[in-house]
């Protein structure tokens, strides 16, 4: 029978070069009391922990807090915390000093401005008032059968829902004054509608075309309007509602009209208000502001208008005719926001200045 002796290895560890290596700097990191990363190799060049710390006090920026404790740098953490509560006690007091006189002067003086048109540069003051009396019909046109052989308007009669006073800007932009006194004074607004109705954005009117459709006839009174390509005019802004501006970025009449030579814009829109209208400004001329009759406005506002189908694709499908060219995608989104009830203009009238008025009325 065979049998078999066993005797203990004794199995000893390997020692690797990069841990001797590595063992051998913790030691003499350790030994040292140095503050160099112990993990990698330290170059022969590398600055102790001391020399470091002295480079970046020197590099430091002065603060507060330095300049309290002297000019150089707190060598220690706890030096830091000590002098905090003094560079925070500075700090209060140079917050809490009071403001130079030339700088609250004019802060008060900025204060005290009024602004009523967004641009302080601008001459804003009311030269001209005029009154237009609106009204809204419970359809957008005639019924066949309402209709007669040589009727003038295919228009129905409208309820009159109240009076909006215009206030004009006169020294802003002259020629755009004139022309909306002119259009008024002629009596060709009356019998015309509302093209455009966009709830929270805009009202607009004066679009032309033949009255018997409500659009607008321009009268020979009208001028030519050259401050339609000045950039001073277009410097007032659609931040208020109840701004009025001429209507040329905005604008829903056929590009063909507007091609013409003799063509001359007289289109017009009311802001609704509540809140601005940025899109507009820029594109079109601000030339006043609703004096009173911002509820006759609101309820124009709130007319029922033509638009995209909430249900189906119709805004996609009109965006695909557009990207392809097909110009009715155009013609389509000219008519949204048109009233599906004519929101007509009853009476137009410059209103007397406040002087004229009173001799007017007598003693």
């Amino acid at each position: 029978m065979l049998s078999f002796h066993t005797r203990p290895v004794s199995v000893r560890p390997r020692s690797y070069n990069g841990r001797s290596k590595k063992s051998a700097l913790l030691r003499a990191s350790s030994s040292k009391g140095s503050e160099v990363d112990a993990r990698l190799p330290v170059p022969a060049f590398a600055p102790s922990g001391t020399e470091r710390l002295s480079c970046l006090q020197e590099a430091r920026p002065s603060s507060p807090a330095n300049q309290i404790a002297g000019n150089a740098a707190p060598a220690t953490r706890r030096a830091a915390l000590v002098a905090l509560p003094a560079a925070a006690a500075l700090a209060a007091a140079l917050l809490t000093a009071p403001r130079p006189a030339s700088a609250a002067t004019a802060l008060s003086a900025l204060d005290s401005q009024p602004s009523t048109s967004g641009r302080e540069d601008v001459d804003t003051t009311i030269t001209h008032r005029v009154a237009l009396t609106i009204g809204i019909a419970n359809r957008a046109l005639k019924k066949a059968e309402e209709r007669t052989i040589g009727d003038k308007s295919i228009i129905p009669e409208a309820e009159p829902i109240g009076r909006v006073v215009i206030g004009l800007y006169g020294n802003a932009v002259p020629r755009t004054v004139s022309n909306f006194l002119a259009l008024v004074e002629s009596g060709n607004l009356v019998g015309t509608t509302f093209s455009r109705v966009l709830a929270g954005e805009y009202i607009e009117a004066g679009k032309q075309g033949t009255k018997r459709l409500g659009a607008v006839e321009v009268p020979a009174t009208v001028q030519p309007n050259p401050e339609v390509s000045e950039a001073s005019a277009f410097r007032l802004s659609h931040y208020r509602p109840g701004t009025v501006s001429l209507a040329l970025g905005e604008n829903d009449e056929e590009p063909t009209l507007r091609q013409r030579p003799e063509y001359k814009p007289v289109e017009f829109l009311i802001t609704t208000g509540p809140g601005p209208v940025p899109r507009l400004n820029g594109a079109n001329i601000v030339f006043g502001r609703v004096l009173e009759g911002m509820s006759v406005v609101g309820q124009v506002a709130q007319v029922p208008v033509f638009g995209p189908s909430p249900v189906g694709n119709s805004l996609a499908f009109n965006s695909l005719a557009s990207a392809i060219g097909d110009d009715r995608a155009a013609t389509v989104r000219r008519k949204y926001g048109k009233p599906l009830k004519a929101v007509v203009i009853l009476g137009s009238e410059v209103l007397p200045e406040e002087g004229e008025a009173a001799d007017a009325a007598g003693p």
